[in-house]
């Protein structure tokens, strides 16, 4: 049993040795050989829709994301002893309630669960006996996964604009007192300023390791909060610095797209695939080389899940960076999954406890609600700007490096017991942490920002349609205007010609749309005005046609 589609697709290919004769995980792990595998008779069936009862008694390994097997009689029409072993992946996710009914349905059988976070998402101890354990420690010691570089960068200030105009400016010391507040880690999140950093980290370490290790390639993966966040503050981000991005999402109606993106990656298209709760789990691609950490992870499952996707062995390249921005305050969590690694699990199962991942789920539909969304007013999270010449950078590594110096003396404004206390406030050992300071990097080439800030536009307008939609509570599929065209092609037509309108530029001309003119889009707010011209606008057409 796996959690998803994806999963349950790959786990059957690695087990089906004669769909794959030459791959498959009993010859690629020397568990069977040439000749046992040639004459074996062992068939794999996935479950999918072209499956039906009567194969199961036909093949030997079921392989099923668990979403299959919600209607386990359908399946197996009370043979309770037709599965004699079921090996759950991802097995935090054993509290699931369809899972703990196909492990009751067969009565008999044996259960192993496999995972890296061996917590329920509940916080609680998954039921069963530990048999194995190889640490992430051990495995990269052993060179079985990479070492991983943390690096978090910061700004030497802040200012924080509130809806009612007033600013204030936040030194950093200030910005680590407040980085505990919801508040001020959603703002970072979708402050512009915090994602360029992010982005502009992000891609240095990409390119090291593509300079460092070029018989490879490397590739960043990026976690946005929403599909709002990933279009409008982290796609164009990485685009400003001229780095090619896709974008996926575990949205239904973005199946389609996903494909597209997945096969751009596998063929090295994209530099970027920017994912919203999409490839938390189980995804295996090795040249992922940098996690781009864009929204706050509050709890440590998630977060494992996440960073798990760079530390795959890619060739001979020894190590994988973990990017984000100092105000989301994931330097806690990775102190976590050192401790998560070495201490004893008394001590994690408290941890865990005390932090349960719905912490995440609500942050994240608190922003997919629109509470901070980037075209309406955001009454609860102030407008973060970075000011300052300097970038403050902090830098860790899961496997400490002996070799590497402690250099906290280059932190000249603070004393040594100023240091101390500044990093402890981090929740890291002074000893194993490097920080220095240097110039803030504002390299954009502006052929590159253009061609963002057009791409970036088409998103904003995306968004428009869907607040519209929303508004009158109609659906994105129906034909409510139109019955040639669906609502959202229908309404965003009308919003691109508003906008096109107020900017004084036919349609077809947005290549000629310069970086001024989108500056002076933004300034004078022309974005809300189409909001609320055209809701005005459907909204009245809507009537007449229901009078």
């Amino acid at each position: 049993m796996t959690p998803n589609v994806k999963l349950a697709r790959d786990m059957a290919d690695e087990l089906d040795i004669i769909k794959n004769p030459g791959k498959n995980a009993y010859k690629k792990f020397e568990i069977l050989s040439n000749d046992a595998l040639s004459s074996l008779e062992l068939y794999v069936l996935r479950l999918e829709s072209s499956a039906g009862a009567g194969d199961i008694k036909e093949h030997h390994i079921i392989v099923a994301n668990y979403q299959q097997l919600q209607d386990i009689e359908k399946w197996f029409s009370e043979e309770k002893d037709a599965i004699d072993l079921i090996v759950i992946d991802e097995a935090h996710h054993q509290a699931a309630q369809t899972y703990q009914e196909i492990i009751d349905y067969f009565p008999n059988a044996k259960v192993i669960g496999l995972t890296a976070t061996p917590f329920r998402s509940d916080g609680k101890r998954i039921e069963g006996k530990f048999v194995y354990k190889y640490s992430f420690n051990e495995a990269i010691r052993d060179d079985v996964i990479r070492n991983l570089r943390v690096v978090n960068v910061a700004p030497e200030q802040v200012q924080l604009e509130f809806t009612d105009q007033d600013r204030k400016t936040y030194t950093l010391k200030q910005v680590l007192d407040l980085k505990e507040e919801s508040w001020f880690r959603r703002g970072i999140a979708l402050s512009q300023d915090c994602c360029d950093s992010i982005a502009q980290k992000a891609r240095e370490k990409l390119e090291e390791l593509r300079t460092k290790f070029p018989q490879e390639q490397h590739q960043i993966i990026a976690a946005a909060i929403s599909k709002r966040h990933g279009r409008e503050n982290v796609k164009p981000a990485f685009e400003k610095l001229g780095l090619k991005v896709g974008l996926v999402s575990s949205a239904s109606e973005d199946s389609k797209t996903n494909d597209e993106n997945f096969i751009k990656l596998k063929q090295g298209k994209i530099d970027v695939i920017v994912h919203i709760g999409m490839l938390g789990e189980g995804f295996d691609h090795p040249p992922l080389g940098v996690a781009a950490i864009f929204r706050p992870y509050l709890t440590l499952n998630p977060y494992i899940q996440f960073i798990g996707r760079v530390i795959r062995k890619n060739g001979s390249t020894p190590y994988s960076y973990v990017v984000s921005h100092l105000g989301l305050n994931q330097l806690q969590r990775f102190e976590e999954f050192k401790m998560f690694d070495y201490e004893d699990q008394e001590f994690m199962k408290e941890l865990f406890s005390e932090n349960d991942d719905m912490g995440d789920r609500s942050f994240v539909d608190e922003v997919e609600a629109g509470k901070a969304g980037s075209s309406r007013q955001r009454d609860d999270v102030p407008v973060i700007h970075e000011i300052g010449d300097n970038t403050l950078v902090f830098e860790s590594q899961f496997v400490t490096d002996p070799r590497i110096a402690v250099a906290l003396s280059q932190f000249e404004q603070l004393d040594k017991r100023g240091k101390e206390a500044f990093l402890k406030k981090l929740g890291i050992d002074p000893r194993k942490v490097s920080l220095r300071i240097g110039p803030k990097e504002v390299r954009v080439k502006p052929v590159e920002k253009r061609k963002a800030s057009r791409n970036l536009l088409n998103e904003r307008e995306k968004s428009i349609a869907t607040d519209i939609l929303k508004a009158l509570t109609l659906k994105h599929y129906g034909r409510d205007f139109n019955k040639l065209y669906l609502n959202f092609t229908w309404v965003k037509k009308r919003v691109s010609k508003t906008l096109n309108q107020k900017m004084n530029i036919q349609s077809g001309q947005r290549k000629s749309i310069t970086n001024a003119m989108f500056e002076s889009m933004e300034a004078q707010g022309l974005l809300k005005g189409v909001q609320e011209e055209n809701l005005e606008y459907f909204t009245s057409k809507l009537n007449l046609k229901r009078k």
